[in-house]
């Protein structure tokens, strides 16, 4: 078995390629999970209460426009910068 954890035909523009799809795919989750999370508290306020539709829109803004915050302020960040291969 060989000693070192890479591949020997592994170049190093394939693992900035991994690198860099591995980022993308992770960001696009967590928005999607800012917009599911926007979208099921809309859908919890406005069909599961008596808050009706206005609430659960307002709710539903309140909860994406703190995603966006977040994505913007710290979670956009990837912890893949910070072991380099």
């Amino acid at each position: 078995m060989a000693a070192s954890a890479v591949h020997p035909s592994t170049t190093e523009p394939e693992l900035a390629a991994h690198a860099m799809a591995y980022h993308r795919f992770m960001l696009g989750v967590k928005w999607v999970l800012v917009f599911l999370a926007a979208f099921l508290t809309w859908s919890t306020i406005t069909f599961a209460t008596a808050g009706g539709f206005w609430l659960g829109t307002l709710c539903g803004i309140v909860v994406f426009a703190i995603g966006v915050w977040a994505m913007r302020s710290f979670l956009a960040h990837s912890t893949e910068s910070d072991n380099p291969v």
